[in-house]
């Protein structure tokens, strides 16, 4: 009975996690929220009805239990509500750690870029060593196209991050990733965009006066044209 009753939560979970992300690693930290959102679900409507049933059952009426009545304890029941809520909790904790090591730590082959924030842009350098300087614009979020920071659809790119001035924040909106740039430290982080395209990385971290124009814009493109702009030839 009960697994028909959460069939409508599980379903659209399962379509989800089947369908091909947009971005890495925004997947695993959705994939996270959902799983955690169905448990929580499914534990709320196991303890709410039946909370809910005995309260109306048996709530005080005059006359009726007045004098009360002694319990005994259930030894079964107090190992089913230990062990299923440890084996719960033990899920939940190994999914999370999995998944937090993968949002984390970069797939083997990811492609590094250097990334040097300043008041108030981004200077990426590629392995190359061909570099752009993506700057603020104070009229709107457009770049020119030599500003825009070219990378190739469905590799993953990891990133080292460090700060000429104050800490600047690296936000890539389509990952939902974001990693501070220290100055002094380096720092990492990757991505990985699937749909080619163009899409905005921003400062999350206030930076001083044009904070909130510091951005630039990724254009994700097939990996041939990739290495064609980026001068590399391939076999």
């Amino acid at each position: 009975m009960m697994r028909y009753m959460l069939l409508p939560l599980i379903l659209p979970l399962t379509h989800v996690l089947a369908s091909e992300p947009l971005a890495y690693p925004r997947v695993y930290w959705e994939n996270s929220v959902k799983v955690w959102l169905v448990v929580a679900i499914a534990i709320y409507i196991l303890v709410a009805i039946p909370s809910i049933y005995f309260a109306i059952k048996y709530r005080y009426r005059p006359g009726q239990h007045e004098e009360g009545e002694h319990i005994e304890g259930n030894t079964a029941l107090e190992i089913v509500w230990t062990v299923i809520p440890t084996i719960i909790v033990l899920f939940l904790g190994t999914y999370s750690f999995a998944n937090f090591v993968k949002q984390r730590n970069a797939p083997e082959g990811a492609m590094e870029l250097k990334v040097t924030a300043f008041m108030w842009g981004w200077e990426v350098e590629y392995p190359n060593g061909k570099k752009i300087f993506a700057f603020f614009n104070p009229d709107g979020f457009t770049a020119p196209e030599d500003q825009k920071v070219y990378i190739p659809a469905g590799k993953p790119v990891k990133v080292y991050l460090t700060s000429r001035d104050v800490i600047h924040s690296f936000f890539v909106h389509p990952a939902r990733i974001t990693e501070d740039a220290v100055p002094g430290r380096i720092t990492h982080t990757w991505f990985q965009i699937n749909k080619p395209g163009e899409y905005f990385v921003f400062c999350r971290e206030y930076c001083g006066t044009w904070h909130s124009h510091m951005f630039a814009i990724l254009k994700v493109v097939p990996e041939g044209e990739f290495n064609r702009w980026l001068g590399v030839t391939t076999q």
